[in-house]
């Protein structure tokens, strides 16, 4: 098939989420109509992710973003046999593109669709009850403000439990870009704009995730000035996202872009809140909450809102130079 625009296949793909922004996705562009998709190790986490399950989730997550990419310009991908590994690239899988793909209403708000980390307006009535029609197969919502004040302390307390590891601060602390001279500023990790912070709160999270935070964790200043729960408790609500216990995380990765985009769809703005899941107490807690069975785990969870009136949130992505192999 000839004609087809891979470049800009790969580019829109890119705009998949990834935890911590590392974007490990890897194209290759194959014969006339093929793309492979590859895993770069060397984004891996290997204090905050040591089982790699974020990593593949992010990866369902970019090739939800070529499978839509794809249908907006009438193609749809067909598996073909995925080529071997290479050294610091992990194979995932490989297409071919053809003739047929379902145009979806979701693939218009890929271009929109950004981590909003700021807070957000106050929300109205209106809000909670559009927040709570979101609910789905895979989603419980949590909309009443005493609930969602309980989460806020629940969550301060499972983020602030990952946060007293050094090694994981660490890590956190490699792909955080706190000063805009860090070189790759608006191309990957997490940069302080993208995390609403100003330049004076910046260098404050640089010293309170850094060299200070033993002192202030003894005194007892590190777990408020880290909380992040009262954006929580204001917010219109909190999404659950759940699949099945066996499901691959590969495909959990799909269906969190498609559900992060239908919130985006629906006019709201969304941070993932991570330790909701990443927690085994708090996970059983927000499962509890929804209402799951065994047979059912939390994968995530998103604070969402309506962005303030005038706001602008930013990304940070790859050049295609780093994304074809």
């Amino acid at each position: 098939m000839s004609g087809i625009d891979r470049i800009a296949l790969v580019a829109e793909a890119a705009l998949a989420p990834s935890v911590h922004n590392v974007q490990p996705a890897r194209w290759r562009l194959t014969g006339d109509d093929g793309v492979a998709l590859f895993e770069d190790l060397r984004c891996r986490l290997s204090v905050g992710d040591p089982h790699a399950n974020d990593a593949v989730i992010s990866l369902g997550a970019a090739a939800e973003g070529m499978r839509l990419a794809a249908a907006r310009r009438g193609l749809a991908l067909r598996e073909v046999a995925r080529p071997a590994d290479e050294q610091d690239l992990r194979a995932v899988a490989a297409w071919q593109l053809v003739v047929g793909g379902t145009v979806e209403p979701l693939g218009n708000v890929v271009e929109a669709r950004r981590s909003w980390r700021g807070a957000f307006a106050a929300p109205t009535l209106m809000d909670r009850a559009m927040a709570a029609a979101l609910v789905a197969d895979d989603a419980a919502i949590l909309t009443d403000a005493a609930v969602l004040r309980q989460v806020a302390t629940r969550y301060d307390a499972a983020s602030y439990y990952f946060l007293r590891d050094d090694a994981f601060r660490a890590e956190l602390l490699g792909w955080m870009r706190l000063r805009r001279r860090h070189p790759r500023w608006d191309l990957d990790g997490l940069n302080a704009r993208a995390m609403a912070m100003g330049g004076i709160e910046a260098q404050g999270a640089r010293i309170v995730l850094g060299p200070a935070f033993r002192l202030l964790d003894r005194l007892g200043l590190a777990r408020p000035l880290l909380a992040e729960g009262a954006k929580i408790a204001k917010a219109a609500g909190v999404v659950l996202f759940h699949r099945p216990r066996d499901e691959a995380p590969f495909d959990s990765g799909a269906a969190f872009y498609r559900l992060w985009l239908r919130l985006e769809a629906a006019g709201f703005g969304a941070a993932v809140l991570a330790a909701l899941a990443d927690d085994p107490d708090a996970a059983a807690d927000m499962a509890r909450r929804a209402g799951l069975g065994e047979d059912r785990r939390i994968v995530s969870a998103f604070r969402i809102g309506r962005r303030p009136p005038g706001s602008v949130s930013v990304r940070a992505r790859r050049p295609i130079g780093e994304l074809l192999v």
